[in-house]
């Protein structure tokens, strides 16, 4: 076919849609309309108004907006709205229209086009699941909490448990073996016959963005008990599964209005999802995320939510994956369900509510990543590997994704806060260098008592201002510091910062690999950086007089005590006069 005729079909089947469907029709869908002398007017789409400025125009079937100036035709229009291609839109458009669009006329002798051939298996799977021979798939289903209408919803359907039912049938339409196979739904025996690739299986039609199925995934149910528990269709001209994501075609649509996704990975996670009310989800297709589903899905949304079971969350393969995400665009965040959980069976428990708790509670990727790498990040044995990890994650993103988590990759980089995010801003790598233990360790178990966490937060503050600020190194004398922390790591640090020369003390801590007081430092620069006041030596006043009251308090409480058991000596009880003067003293 030459050029010139290529084209004038192409445009024969575009005119042959635009007067199949009037343009009214799809706009009015997603925008009231109000009938005018030459079409219809309305408040647009695609921008904020008040006062109705978006017309449709019968006689031209196209719109045009007087405040945004946004202009087109039922093609443009349902690109824009959908985030579809224009071919996408097209077949879209012409499926709705009863246009079916094939490279060539329909074969008189029976479906030819994958497309063709996939809607003749749906039909078989579907007939399969409602007849005698899918009551134990439609049990199994009903145990796994979908009726049928959820089955007739999400197109469910079942493969016998025969080796070429599916085969017999497709021959019986006249489909052609070769067909057959480059379908998918066959395989070849060693003498060349053809046997069902899918037996035994419930069968989930996977369909594009424009709910064409181009593919099926099975679930066994029975058979081989040795075969995969999931298979999906191989690729092909139509189907690729870096490509697309189950039901993306039910779900784009509550992706663009509630400004995010849900991204789990089994069809039954999606599902159940869809089912509760979360009709915003899709499924991966496996593990392993591409750029091109990254760009699937920021088309609706920027923001996604993984939520894999915590088994798979924090494996390397699914970290990477979720690393390709962002890096193409997406904000994504992590959700975290009890151990073991996938949101199928998390679902099966609890109410929607508890899994919409479980969303507000996610946490940026970056900081799923640290925390999944805790325990390897403490164990001197893995801790190199954790952080080899780590930083390759890291280089992936832009500034602006790790400029948010300063805190957490400043104490993991031992870099002050400031000098990190001048280090993001101008791209320099990041080199993480070897933490050695126990001092890091100290700084994790330190938080789990919130009490001692927000103590020690404290103290490596006042640490902080030591280092950087020689006027407070001359204010104080050693002892009078020691005795108010409790931390034998700031007690230790604070002790050498007022008898040694700061500058000198970090190159001799970097030198011996006693990396620890670097990180304490960092972490100080930290919460000196949260405090409200007016300068250093406000700021000073603030972190010392709050860690000089907590010590009377102690000292107060431990006097107390040994008085009410009569053990305490008689200089005690002036002491305890002197500290409670001295409480109202710093109290003012």
């Amino acid at each position: 076919m030459s050029a010139g005729c290529f084209y004038k079909k192409m445009n024969d089947l575009n005119n042959q849609i635009k007067n199949a469907i009037d343009i009214a029709d799809i706009i009015g869908e997603r925008v009231t309309l109000r009938k005018t002398a030459r079409g219809y007017v309305g408040l647009c789409p695609f921008h904020e108004e008040k006062t109705p400025s978006f017309n449709v125009f019968n006689d031209t079937q196209s719109y045009y907006c007087f405040g945004c100036q946004a202009a087109g035709d039922i093609f443009t229009f349902v690109m824009k709205t959908e985030g579809l291609t224009f071919i996408e839109a097209r077949d879209l458009l012409a499926a709705r229209a009863g246009i079916e669009i094939t490279s060539s006329k329909k074969n008189s002798n029976g479906p030819s086009t994958l497309k063709e051939i996939l809607d003749e298996a749906e039909k078989f799977f579907a007939a399969n699941l409602a007849n005698g021979s899918g009551a134990g798939a439609r049990e199994y289903m009903s145990h796994r909490g979908l009726d049928l209408k959820d089955l007739n919803r999400f197109s469910i359907g079942y493969s016998q448990n025969s080796w070429d039912s599916l085969v017999n049938y497709l021959r019986e339409k006249k489909i052609p073996d070769e067909k057959i196979l480059n379908a998918g739904l066959a395989l070849q025996n060693n003498r060349g016959g053809l046997y069902d690739r899918f037996r035994g299986r419930v069968i989930f039609p996977i369909k594009d963005i424009t709910g064409r199925i181009i593919a099926f995934g099975g679930r066994l149910i029975e058979g081989d008990v040795d075969a995969a528990k999931y298979i999906n269709s191989p690729e092909n001209e139509i189907y690729s599964k870096r490509k697309n994501l189950y039901l993306l075609d039910s779900a784009r649509r509550y992706i663009r209005d509630k400004g995010r996704s849900i991204l789990v990975e089994g069809y039954m996670d999606a599902i159940s999802l869809h089912k509760a009310g979360f009709n915003e989800s899709v499924a991966s297709l496996g593990t392993s995320l591409t750029p091109e589903q990254a760009e699937l899905l920021s088309r609706y949304a920027d923001r996604c939510y993984i939520c894999y079971d915590s088994d798979k969350a924090g494996k390397n393969a699914t970290i990477r994956g979720m690393y390709i995400l962002q890096q193409h665009g997406l904000d994504v965040q992590v959700v975290s369900l009890p151990e073991g959980k996938d949101p199928d069976e998390f679902l099966k428990d609890n109410p929607p509510e508890k899994f919409e708790d479980a969303i507000k509670n996610s946490v940026p990727l970056v900081v799923a990543h640290i925390r999944s790498l805790t325990s390897a990040l403490n164990n001197p044995a893995t801790q190199k590997s954790a952080m080899k990890e780590l930083l390759a994650g890291l280089s992936r993103l832009k500034a602006n994704d790790l400029l948010p988590h300063l805190s957490y990759l400043s104490e993991l980089t031992m870099i002050p806060p400031t000098e990190l995010k001048q280090k993001l801003l101008s791209g320099e790598e990041l080199t993480l260098p070897e933490i050695k233990m126990p001092s890091t360790k100290i700084l994790i178990e330190s938080k789990e008592d919130q009490e001692e966490k927000n103590s020690f937060e404290a103290e490596a503050g006042l640490c902080a201002l030591l280092f950087h600020n020689r006027d407070c190194r001359l204010s104080m004398k050693p002892e009078e510091v020691y005795k108010i922390l409790r931390s034998p790591l700031t007690q230790e640090t604070a002790v050498a910062l007022l008898t040694e020369n700061p500058e000198e003390l970090s190159v001799l801590w970097l030198s011996i690999g006693d990396t620890g007081k670097a990180a304490l430092i960092a972490r100080g620069d930290i919460f000196c950086e949260n405090i409200k006041a007016s300068g250093v030596e406000d700021l000073w006043k603030k972190i010392y007089g709050d860690l000089k009251i907590k010590w009377v308090d102690r000292r107060i409480e431990e006097i107390k005590s040994k008085l009410r058991q009569g053990t305490a000596p008689a200089e005690d009880q002036t002491e305890l006069s002197e500290l409670l003067d001295m409480k109202k003293i710093l109290q003012k």
